[in-house]
């Protein structure tokens, strides 16, 4: 791997919680780090579920090793959330690190 092939801006983002209008909390997203990655979209599909058509596309992001990436963080790609599944130390040298992403059914918008 290349710093030359880490040419798409990602936004890490953390689930946090703020309060509304009428003082009850709702789920937000706090912007943590703005890294460069390389962005391998690797498989996407289409199913039916609850009554609707729906899609989901699983993207593999490779960044620099940074500590505190973990699952509970999401990606945002192109204006779009990505939830990871896993977080993989490539070779176990904290160089590079890998998230395992989706977007669609379990993209990071809640939960």
């Amino acid at each position: 791997m290349t710093a030359g092939e880490l040419d798409q801006r990602i936004t890490l983002q953390r689930r946090g919680t703020v309060k509304d209008g009428y003082g009850q909390e709702v789920v937000a997203w706090e912007d943590e780090a703005a890294v460069w990655a390389k962005a391998e979209p690797l498989q996407g599909r289409e199913f039916f579920a609850a009554a609707q058509a729906q899609s989901e596309v699983t993207v593999r992001f490779t960044i620099r090793y940074r500590p505190g990436v973990v699952p509970t963080l999401r990606v945002l790609w192109r204006g779009q959330p990505h939830g990871i599944s896993s977080v993989i130390d490539v070779k176990g040298k904290r160089q590079w690190l890998q998230l395992m992403c989706s977007q669609g059914v379990r993209d990071g918008r809640g939960e």
